[in-house]
Formats: structure tokens, C-alpha cells, sequence
């Protein structure tokens, strides 16, 4: 006979409420980047600087100009529930602040090493240090009014969640979009963001949104812009909508809370959806409604709103897009000239800027590149014979079609290619030809894209790919790799970052994931026919690459049918 045995209930010791709290509230560096921002706001901060190592991973830095605390105050702070902002249950009805649960800095402190050094005002104030919810020390420290909170190994005694974080880039590229929404929906604060050395982020103080869009979007991009204003009863929806810069870049905030709401941004992407299926416009939106009609108490990390009314609050967001949608449409930009320089040493040039099929009304644009005189290509009968057999022509305008003694082989153009552009990027002996820009690019990105654009700077210009830092988010395409179409270059570079901040191109370093990237945006789609010449090119060039069986992402290349499975599948056997 076996007696079980009786699980007996008891309570958790504090420091493991505190891991569990900071499962929920800290989901990666950039939570803990939203919250210490978020309380610097609240503390009435008209400056703040953010420093981060590794993308937050190693070094979290969060300084304000704010109200401070004294030595009292700030050893509260770090207790379970402590808060300034609520007094009674009355108060959850009518938040207007930014952080209110009073678990965002002992959940931090309990996931991290954490230093806080504050005073209520210039000369002497308190340092608190907290190793992984453990004070360890308090002690005097001389400093002016505000607040400066440093965290330190994030997750290091909590490897479940440890396990979780992503590349530094990714890091970044989160923290950053969490900065850029504060920003949008506090205009009157100024913001800096350093990343290592780097000022990745530098956002004066602004008069309203208006004057704090540039700064996000770049001047440029922002000229573009088309405001959105729309009021239906309480409810009023105010912001601008863009032109789609390819990166989803979407802004929502709540009674000037930054929100991430399903909801919301379900109706955004839906409103802003052409025939085709992408959207065709980024978003910068505020909804204000009364604080009575909506919830900011259902979410830990406070990302998640509840309207008492939500059919109300759709209605009005879908009609305000609508209308402001009908206004987007701008110029079309004039492509510029370029000039190639360096020795003619690249794969033989293919017409990958020649799109097909075109839409009605639109201009074919010259081709770019013509084959460089080191490297003539003759005429190719169909019976050529190259390294995997006699080529008979294409089919589809997508596969080479190849016959060798054993059967038939197919070459997908569009992975070949890939695959010869991505090596010729990464070759360390001869390295990329570059092409350089009588007139540099202009490029407005994403603060998100311009703080990666800045880490992934040194790694681009090793492949050819030359990048400035302007103004804000504004950047100057000097030079582009000779083998990529140059005219391009904008294009190229936002599907760039879009594809390293997301990691679309899976494995590898970052150099070697911006080649796969630039390769598959540069390579010969399918339905492009070829010539004899151009065919013959791309299978030279393919057979001198030190992997011709697959692409830089996995896919095959090549594809062989035997003879003795043809004849079997016709039947003659």
C-alpha cells in the first residue's frame, strides 16, 4: 500500500516572489529600458539618458532631471507595491500616470544587479545597491537633482529567461522602439540614447509632435507626412500616417501611454492594408479618450488597454485613417547617377534591376550595369556544355535546364545567383568592388533602423555598403557593393536592416547575414528570361563559388531527375 503525500500549502520566501514578478514584468532589456523611462517621466523629467552595452544585455543606464528622492524614499522604491502614484482603490478608476503598480524597480533589482543613485536636489544624495533583490549597501553620494539607475547582468541567476534573449542587434532594435513610442507621446522631453560609444538617438526637446516627427523620421520622410484628426464624441484620434518604409513601423499610444494592444493595432494594419496585401503607410497615432472609459490595469508590463467601449474606440481609429489615407501618396523620387570605380574583377553582371511583370504606367529604368570589357561573354548555342552538363535553355524564366549522361538538371537562377553575389560580398582576398555615389542617397529610417544602421556600420562598409549618420534618423548612402544595382540603394538598404533586425537571414555573423540579405534583394527573380549569354554567365560564375548546392539560406540549388526515374514515371520501363 502507498501513501501519497500530502503537498502542503505555504508561502513563497520574497526573493522568489520577486523572480516570479520579474518573469512578468521584465520580459528583456528593453521592459526594464520602458520602465526606468517610464518613472523618469512620472518624476517630471525634462532630460533623459539612456546608455546601453550589448543592446541592454550587459548594461542598462537610465539617468533624469526629475523631482529625485531622498534617502527614505529611495530605500521604498525597492519594496513589492511601493508607489507614489496611487494612494487608494478610487485612484485605479483614474490613472494618469505612466507607471502606478509599484513592481517595476524591486522586479528589476530582483532580475539584475542594480545600483540607484538619487537626490530631491543638488549636492548630496543616496546610492543603493542591490544585488539580485538583496540590498547590499546604502550609502551618501554627491549628485544633482534626478535620478540614475544602473542594471547590470539582466537575468543572470534566472536562466529560463535567460535563455530567451536574442542577438545584440535584436536587443537594441527592441529597446529602441520602445524610446522611439515614449518620445512620439512626450514631445517636451529630451531624449539621448548611447549604444557602446555610439549617440544612437539624440531628440531635442520639441514643441509638439509635429516638431518631434522629424527628429524620429528624419525632415525628409516627415515633409511626407499626412497629419490624422478625427473626434467621434469623446473619443479623438490624432497623429500622421507616412509612406510605408518597409519596417512596419507603428506608434500607439493610449492618453499618452504607449501601448503594444492587439486590438488596436489590428485595426491599424487592417485600415492601412492595400489590394495587395502590405500596408501601405507607417503610423504615428494618439488616441485620447476619458480616463474613466479605459483600463490600464490589465496587463503587467502595462502594454495592454481595455476600453469600456472598444466598437466605439475602432470606429473612430478606422474613420480617422480612411480619411487621412486619401492624402498619402506623394512624388515619385528621381533616381540618381552613379559612377563605378576599381578593377573590373566581379561576376559577370546580370540584369537584376530590370523588374518584370511592370504595372500599367510605369517606366522600365534603364539597366545599370553592362558587362565589363575584362569579361566578354560570347553566344551560347543550346548545346554548350558546362560543369553539370549541356544547357538547353529556361523554363519558366525561372530554371535553367541542363542534360548530363545520368538525366535532367534544374538550376534555380534566382538561388544561384544569390549564392554567387554572397560569396563575391564576402570574399576576404579580393573583397567588394564598390560603387561610389556622385550624390549620396538620403535616407530617412526608423529610429529603430538608425540605431541598427549605426551598430551595423563598420560590418556594412566591409561589404561595400558605405553608410553616414546625418541628422537624427536621417542617413547618407555613400557607396554600394559593384555587383548591387546602386539605383536602388534606399530600397535595399531599409529591406537591409528590416531583415538583420527581425533575423530573417538565419545563422551566421552579422557580415555574413547583411550579404545574404543584400544577395537575395540584388539576385534575378524568377520570370525573368535570360539570354544564352546571361545564362551562360550566371553557370560560370556559379561553378567557381565554393558552394553551389545551396543558397545563403539552405535552399537547394541545383536538382537533379535521373534518366532511369524519367523513363520509369513516362512509362518506358
Amino acid at each position: 500500500m502507498y501513501l501519497r503525500a500530502v503537498a502542503r500549502i505555504h508561502l513563497l520566501p520574497d526573493t522568489l516572489i520577486n523572480q516570479i514578478a520579474a518573469g512578468e514584468v521584465v520580459e528583456r532589456p528593453a521592459s526594464v529600458v520602458k520602465e526606468l523611462v517610464e518613472n523618469a517621466l512620472d518624476a517630471g523629467a525634462r532630460s533623459v539618458k539612456i546608455r546601453l552595452v550589448a543592446g541592454g544585455r550587459e548594461l542598462i543606464e537610465v539617468e533624469d532631471d526629475g523631482s529625485g528622492m531622498d534617502s527614505d524614499d529611495a530605500l521604498l522604491a525597492l519594496e513589492r507595491h511601493a508607489t507614489s502614484k496611487i494612494t487608494d482603490a478610487a485612484d485605479l478608476d483614474r490613472i494618469a500616470t505612466l507607471g502606478f503598480r509599484g513592481e517595476a524597480l524591486p522586479s528589476i533589482a530582483a532580475a539584475s544587479r542594480l545600483t540607484l543613485e538619487t537626490a530631491s536636489g543638488d549636492g548630496e544624495g543616496t546610492r543603493v545597491e542591490v544585488e539580485f533583490g538583496r540590498v547590499v549597501r546604502v550609502a551618501p553620494c554627491a549628485r544633482p537633482r534626478g535620478t540614475k539607475v544602473t542594471v547590470c547582468d539582466l537575468f543572470l541567476r534566472l536562466p529560463a529567461r535567460l535563455k530567451f534573449m536574442r542577438s545584440e542587434a535584436t536587443e537594441l532594435r527592441h529597446a529602441v522602439g520602445a524610446l522611439t513610442a515614449l518620445a512620439f507621446v512626450r514631445p517636451e522631453v529630451g531624449f539621448a540614447v548611447e549604444h557602446g560609444r555610439r549617440t544612437i538617438l539624440q531628440l531635442p526637446p520639441a514643441r509638439d509632435l509635429g516638431q518631434r516627427l522629424p527628429d524620429l523620421v528624419g525632415a525628409a520622410r516627415a515633409r511626407q507626412a499626412r497629419p490624422v484628426r478625427h473626434a467621434a464624441g469623446s473619443v479623438t484620434v490624432t497623429g500622421f500616417l507616412l509612406p510605408a518604409s518597409g519596417s512596419r513601423d507603428l506608434v500607439l499610444a493610449v492618453n499618452g501611454r504607449a501601448v503594444r494592444d492587439r486590438l488596436l493595432s489590428g485595426a491599424v494594419n487592417r485600415a492601412l492594408r492595400g489590394p495587395s496585401g502590405t500596408l501601405e503607410a507607417d503610423a504615428y497615432l494618439q488616441v485620447q479618450l476619458p480616463m474613466g472609459e479605459v483600463d490600464v490595469n490589465v496587463h503587467p508590463a502595462k502594454a495592454e488597454v481595455r476600453f469600456a467601449d472598444p466598437g466605439r474606440v475602432l470606429s473612430a481609429l478606422t474613420q480617422a485613417l480612411a480619411a487621412a489615407r486619401l492624402s498619402l501618396h506623394g512624388p515619385v523620387e528621381v533616381r540618381r547617377v552613379v559612377s563605378v570605380s576599381g578593377p573590373a574583377s566581379q561576376p559577370t553582371p546580370l540584369p537584376f534591376d530590370r523588374p518584370a511583370p511592370l504595372p500599367e504606367g510605369r517606366f522600365e529604368p534603364p539597366r545599370v550595369y553592362e558587362a565589363p570589357p575584362s569579361a566578354p561573354v560570347g553566344p551560347l548555342s543550346p548545346a554548350a556544355s558546362t560543369r553539370w552538363g549541356r544547357y538547353i535553355g529556361q523554363y519558366r524564366g525561372t530554371y535553367l535546364l541542363l542534360e548530363d549522361e545520368n538525366g535532367l538538371v534544374l538550376i534555380d537562377q534566382h538561388v544561384a545567383h544569390e549564392r554567387v553575389l554572397f560569396e563575391g560580398l564576402l570574399d576576404e582576398q579580393t573583397g567588394p568592388m564598390v560603387q561610389r555615389l556622385l550624390l549620396p542617397e538620403i535616407v530617412d529610417l526608423p529610429p529603430v533602423m538608425a540605431a541598427l544602421a549605426a551598430e551595423a556600420a563598420p560590418e556594412l562598409e566591409a561589404l561595400g555598403f558605405e553608410l553616414e549618420a546625418a541628422s537624427g534618423a536621417t542617413v547618407r548612402v555613400m557607396a554600394v557593393p559593384a555587383p548591387l544595382p546602386a539605383a536602388r540603394a534606399a530600397a535595399m538598404l531599409r529591406q537591409l536592416l528590416t531583415d538583420l533586425g527581425e533575423a530573417a537571414v538565419p545563422g551566421g555573423s552579422l557580415r555574413e547575414r547583411a550579404a545574404a540579405s543584400l544577395a537575395c534583394q540584388a539576385a534575378i527573380k524568377k520570370n525573368w528570361s535570360l539570354s544564352p549569354a546571361e545564362a551562360q554567365a550566371l553557370l560560370a560564375d556559379l561553378a567557381r563559388v565554393r558552394d553551389p548546392h545551396r543558397c545563403p539560406h539552405g535552399r537547394p540549388i541545383v536538382l537533379r531527375l535521373p534518366h532511369d526515374e524519367i523513363e520509369r514515371r513516362i512509362g518506358r520501363r
